[in-house]
């Protein structure tokens, strides 16, 4: 039977027309079927990745590169049958389609071929020839992988020869880089195709994210309004933090204060007094002056509750706060990126009845880190 020049080029399916022309798809590389007075059709070799080339399994110079051979059987085979696969591997091809071609060509240790799924053969013997069967490889030189069956192939059975590596040839031809591949068995069967290597056939994608991190404050603003001294006093509104970031390592967010410059904590410049601030568990009648935090639900809005970590000292519940100081100091912390997590601070403070009256103020600051 007469075939035209067949194609295969693999995207992740394998459909094939049965015409005078055939195509198929395949993942690994593209190859060409030759195919002239001969009646096993098609044949394909897929190439996979298991030798040492960077650039893919069909490029330049990959060691070790595993084929795989598949055709279906046109005749019916007995037991004991041959079948000989040739691999070009001659570097002085005519027609100047190459300049080197595979060499190393062995049938490994896990070598086999089935038919229909079952095991026909697990060995084979390797041999450089220049008889291809086929009188337009004359002068070609191959290594003949000859194969002798244990078991019984019948006629449209699906052939899979695989356990075979070879090296890529180095230098592909700027012209047409088709490398032959030939196939006879006893039954008088034969066929043939060409298997292109490239300089590179890898395709490198590329794509950057843009560092990212956002942190908002729910308020500018805060009032103990009048401070009573029977009492723990707690500012009103609470500041929410909002932060966001995809930060590979996180991020942390840190506080300081402004207090009179020199102390940290309520400042009253008339007076001058200051309420200090400082790590404690505030008590009505005793001046202090602090900050706790905690953690706050974000369902509906895309945060993650719980992958923050508000950290010591402010983590403290009820009257128990954390000094302020007037370098950032780390209020709390996530080691992986975030989205929309929120951290509720309060504001406490606690008056004497010796505390001079007046205007007190602080200025609070928040600052966020990513750790890209």
């Amino acid at each position: 039977m007469f075939k035209n020049s067949k194609k295969y080029i693999r995207v992740g399916l394998i459909s094939t027309l049965s015409f005078a022309l055939v195509l198929t798809f395949s993942p690994f590389l593209e190859f060409f079927s030759l195919h002239a007075t001969t009646n096993i059709s098609p044949i394909t070799d897929t190439l996979s990745s298991s030798g040492t080339g960077t650039s893919g399994p069909e490029s330049a110079s990959a060691t070790g590169v595993s084929q795989t051979i598949q055709y279906t059987a046109p005749t019916a085979l007995a037991s004991g049958s041959t079948i000989d696969l040739y691999i070009q591997t001659g570097s002085t091809i005519g027609g100047g389609e190459a300049t080197t071609a595979f060499s190393a060509v062995t049938a490994t240790s896990s070598f086999s071929v089935t038919a229909a799924g079952t095991t026909v053969a697990t060995s084979a013997d390797e041999t450089t020839t220049t008889n291809a069967t086929d009188s337009n490889f004359s002068g070609y030189t191959f290594t003949e992988i000859a194969i002798t069956t244990t078991g019984a192939i019948a006629s449209g059975n699906a052939i899979v020869i695989s356990g075979i590596t070879a090296t890529n040839p180095s230098t592909p031809s700027s012209s047409t880089n088709q490398y032959i591949i030939d196939l006879t068995d006893s039954g008088g069967d034969d066929g043939y195709m060409a298997v292109p290597i490239l300089t590179n056939s890898t395709v490198t994608v590329t794509g950057r994210v843009t560092p990212s991190i956002t942190l908002a404050l729910s308020s500018n603003a805060t009032s103990f309004g009048i401070l009573q001294v029977g009492v723990v006093n707690t500012s009103s509104p609470a500041t929410t933090l909002t932060l966001s970031t995809n930060a590979k390592d996180g991020a942390s967010i840190t506080v300081n204060d402004t207090g009179s410059g020199t102390t940290p904590g309520l400042y009253n410049s008339l007076a001058p007094h200051t309420i200090a601030s400082a790590t404690a568990t505030l008590a009505a009648g005793t001046e202090g002056y602090g900050i706790n935090a905690a953690l706050t639900s974000t369902a509906g809005s895309g945060g993650v509750v719980g992958s923050m970590t508000v950290s010591s000292p402010y983590n403290g519940t009820g009257d128990s706060v954390g000094g302020l100081t007037l370098t950032p100091t780390t209020l709390a912390t996530t080691t992986t990126p975030i989205y929309l997590d929120t951290v509720q601070v309060n504001y406490l403070a606690a008056i004497s009845v010796v505390t001079p009256a007046g205007i007190y103020t602080d200025n609070v600051t928040y600052l966020a880190t990513g750790n890209f």
